[in-house]
């Protein structure tokens, strides 16, 4: 029986706590940002660069080697001379002066580039039978690049390394190594960054060995007789690449020069170029002909870090290719890893992070044969 003099008992309600208004504002607002930036990040970032982690490229395949040099014929002509006898001749025979032998494909093309023999260095160029090198400091306002003239007698003397030493099937693997480091281990005068191969699927072709096949943005082929070449996407035909002896494939870009030697335009929106309008820093390789090719490397800000150099849209940079009279040139992964080696020791002020390969000339190559070549044993018949 309800007591009706008994106290009513009261029950605790608990009030529904509301989140402040600026709070859910800030949190809703942090949400969309991370939602657009993973949106960017896989809808044009990694769909622009084509990259598929952890996918395999094909087993490695050599393509093609270096022809043979020319033979010494001025050592054949002194050891003909040093055989004949004195009764062989009725007049005395006059003292033999060799003639200059020159090294490589082009070493007598290039002869007044070359010495005949000895090294010659300086603080800013490398001379020697084989290998010259004038590097030059360009500073405009709000500008700086570096430019190595580059002649070769063979094309053995411009190389590729991966920072790691060796290719393999597996694509996306490697580390990234400081370019002085990897400079050093090559016995490198100068190099450049290269087209950060791991970034992208795109056609790897280094010193002859193909490594990836899958067709990218812009393409850059060097063949094994010394020409430069560039393609679009649409324009590549890998199978008339290969059989025309590829000695360096570089997937990047974009090519900068046309078919005249010509400066391209560049649009906004334009499938293989990211902010045609912006100033970064750039690294690129030129070639004039044959032989003789640029290596360049642009300084730039970074991070809200102002060095002295803004840095140049492609459009900058095709226009200084074309006013140094190349014939071909072609961009190489800029930005962070946009980075120079000159004499094993860095050149740049912007550099912050390391390099998967290089672009480098050296006077004594090393060729790094991947593994799976170099040790392959020989098949047996039947």
């Amino acid at each position: 029986m309800e007591d009706k003099n008994a106290a009513p008992v009261r029950r605790r309600v608990r009030k529904k706590k509301h989140m402040r208004v600026g709070k859910m504002v800030a949190l809703d607002v942090l949400a969309i940002i991370v939602g657009l930036n993973v949106f960017a990040l896989f809808h044009h970032v990694l769909d622009y660069w084509d990259i598929h982690i952890g996918q395999k490229a094909i087993e490695p395949v050599v393509l093609a080697t270096l022809p043979p040099q020319p033979a010494d014929t001025a050592s054949t002509d002194a050891e003909t001379a040093t055989e004949q006898s004195p009764e062989e001749s009725a007049e005395p025979t006059p003292e033999f002066t060799p003639e200059r032998a020159y090294s490589g494909v082009w070493g007598e093309k290039f002869a007044d580039h070359f010495t005949e023999g000895e090294v010659i260095q300086t603080e800013n160029s490398y001379k020697s039978e084989n290998v010259s090198i004038t590097l030059e400091r360009i500073e405009e306002p709000g500008l700086i690049y570096y430019v190595a003239d580059v002649y070769i007698s063979d094309l053995k003397y411009l190389n590729t390394a991966f920072a790691t030493g060796e290719g393999n099937g597996e694509y996306n693997v490697g580390t990234e190594v400081q370019i002085d480091t990897i400079a050093r281990r090559v016995n490198a005068l100068v190099a450049i960054n290269g087209d950060h191969y791991k970034l992208h699927n795109g056609i790897v072709i280094r010193n002859g060995v193909l490594y990836s096949e899958t067709p990218y943005e812009d393409v850059c082929v060097l063949y094994t007789d010394g020409r430069m070449e560039t393609f679009t996407k649409d324009e590549v035909d890998l199978e008339a690449i290969k059989a025309a002896a590829p000695w360096q494939v570089w997937s990047f870009g974009p090519g900068l020069l046309d078919a005249e030697g010509h400066a391209k335009g560049f649009y906004d929106g334009q499938s293989n170029v990211l902010g045609i309008n912006v100033k970064n820093p750039r690294c690129a390789i030129g070639y004039y002909e044959p032989g003789h090719y640029c290596l360049v490397k642009v300084e730039g800000n970074r991070w809200g870090k102002f060095i002295g150099s803004y840095g140049m849209t492609f459009g900058e940079l095709a226009s200084m290719f074309e006013a140094r009279g190349c014939s071909q040139a072609y961009a190489l992964d800029g930005g962070r890893s946009a980075a120079m080696s000159w004499m094993g020791e860095f050149l740049s002020t912007n550099y912050d992070r390391g390099s998967f390969d290089i672009v480098y000339i050296t006077d004594t190559p090393i060729v790094e044969k991947p593994a799976e070549t170099a040790d392959a044993p020989a098949e047996s018949e039947g």
